[in-house]
């Protein structure tokens, strides 16, 4: 009964038949934006990510030399960057607006604490 109603319920969003649920998961996200950020010694690039509240935010990041880490602590984002150049990917949506710190999360040297970025959340026009 339980699996059944698994199955169920999905098809239901997906077909209108349950509107409020539908109506409230698409009012909360509004667009996707995906960036390709780099990080290596002592920076982010791009420093600066500009979205819109409601957005999801896909970041695709890879390590130019050593390892190092993303965080934003707004968002509960955290992910390791290995080194070697391989990409990791983290999603998350933009869910208020405001300026909020990026930094990486893993020791990489003495310029360690001076490697930050800024996510920039705009309100949505309504």
């Amino acid at each position: 009964m339980v699996k059944e109603a698994l199955r169920v319920v999905p098809w239901m969003l997906l077909a209108g038949l349950v509107p409020d649920a539908a109506s409230a998961l698409a009012a909360d996200v509004q667009g996707k934006k995906r960036f390709e950020v780099t990080a290596s010694r002592y920076a982010f690039s791009p420093a600066r990510i500009e979205v819109e509240q409601g957005d999801v935010v896909e970041l695709v990041l890879r390590s130019a030399d050593t390892d190092h880490g993303l965080a934003i602590q707004a968002y509960a984002v955290k992910v390791a960057i290995p080194k070697g150049g391989e990409t990791v990917g983290v999603s998350f949506v933009a869910s208020r607006p405001g300026t909020f710190p990026i930094e990486c999360s893993e020791y990489c040297g003495s310029g360690h604490k001076r490697m930050r970025g800024e996510l920039v959340v705009a309100e949505r026009a309504q």
